[in-house]
């Protein structure tokens, strides 16, 4: 009795062997011609990557995923029809984490508006503003959410400009006259790399009320940064009687090719501007005064090209503490308010740079 056990043993595990073998060939072969993860969720919900293989697999982790699918929700909750298949082609650059060419851009999608200047990103969206400026985030409350009257004036009894303000354009010289010891060419600047940006808040009292138009005396108190992007290869130098515009060089003299090189400034700033609104018209208010500010700091930020890296040079450079001018604004129903600033007082100290003014002008968002 024993023996046939063992020979009935024998056999059993010889068929298994054989079966076990049979199945590891057959998965090996699906393996060979393809790859894929499944993410099981629940019993009716399922996540496919496929790749061809372990490599392509590993490029999933490049992607922020998170972001995909919150998009994919927008695009769902979007269709009018009960869809139960869906397929649509998506670029999936613009999910990567690290994206190569780091470039400045301003979008304006579903999920708000982004801004990114450098190490400085502003998000507009629902929920507030969020600052972040090289890695310092600063975000608004819940009292700062997009109410809507930016792009919709019905005329009502306080001034169109009331409330939290961003303002987003670009800097030029307003004034650039021909200074000893300097080459305008040498500090020229680049048109839409030298951007404007301006966070504030704006109180209003009414002075005058009319039947379809009133006249209001607004204060504003803001934040801004000049961000002036030299034209070339040149970066801004100080010493202890000027400033000089020169070339980037490495170690051995040699001039080196700049992708970024360019001078921050940031300001704190006070205005003072009488607003005349129209409750019927095309034009919903027409707006003009004066501001003053001082400056923060100053620094530049260097990135060569083919490099990641940021170099950040904080100095004076002989800039002007004060600034004060002359600003505009003018807003049109349903559409972004323009905007247009002048600084009266020069941007360096008289004799130790160029004899330049500062000229910005751009849209306010809010």
């Amino acid at each position: 009795m024993k023996l046939k056990l063992y020979i009935a043993g024998i056999f059993l595990f010889f068929a298994m062997k054989i079966n076990a073998g049979d199945l590891r060939n057959v998965h090996s072969g699906y393996a060979s011609e393809k790859d894929s993860i499944i993410v099981t969720f629940g019993n009716r919900t399922r996540l496919i990557i496929y790749g061809e293989n372990r490599k392509e697999l590993d490029k999933i982790m490049q992607y922020d995923l998170n972001t995909l699918l919150k998009d994919l929700k927008i695009k769902l909750d979007s269709s009018s029809s009960d869809t139960t298949y869906l397929r649509e082609e998506i670029n999936g650059t613009k999910y990567l984490k690290d994206k190569s060419n780091d470039e400045d851009y301003v979008r304006i999608g579903l999920r708000g508006i982004h801004i990114k200047d450098g190490d400085t990103e502003v998000t507009i969206n629902a929920k507030g503003v969020e600052v972040n400026d090289d890695g310092d985030t600063v975000t608004t409350d819940s009292n700062y959410r997009r109410t809507g009257k930016r792009f919709y004036r019905s005329g009502g009894g306080s001034s169109p400009r009331k409330g939290f303000n961003i303002a987003l354009g670009l800097n030029t010289y307003g004034t650039n006259e021909a200074t000893q010891g300097y080459n305008k060419e040498d500090y020229d600047l680049k048109p839409f790399g030298s951007r404007y940006l301006s966070l504030g808040y704006i109180a209003s009292t009414t002075i005058v009320k009319g039947k379809n138009a009133r006249l209001h005396l607004d204060f504003g108190v803001d934040f801004s940064w000049y961000n002036l992007m030299f034209d070339g290869n040149n970066t801004i130098e100080k010493d202890s009687l000027k400033v000089d515009f020169t070339p980037v060089t490495d170690e051995d003299g040699n001039v080196v090719n700049m992708k970024k090189t360019k001078l921050v400034v940031p300001y704190v700033n006070l205005s003072l501007m009488p607003t005349l609104s129209f409750s019927r018209s095309f034009i919903s208010y027409i707006s003009a005064g004066v501001y003053g500010g001082y400056r923060l700091g100053s620094y530049t930020k260097l990135r060569r090209e083919g490099s990641k890296d940021v170099d950040h040079v904080r100095q004076n450079f002989h800039i002007e503490d004060l600034r004060y001018g002359f600003a505009a604004e003018l807003g049109i129903r349903n559409f972004p308010d323009f905007f247009v600033s002048y600084d009266f007082n020069n941007l360096y100290e008289v004799g130790k740079g160029p004899s330049v003014r500062m000229l910005s002008f751009g849209v306010r968002l809010f």
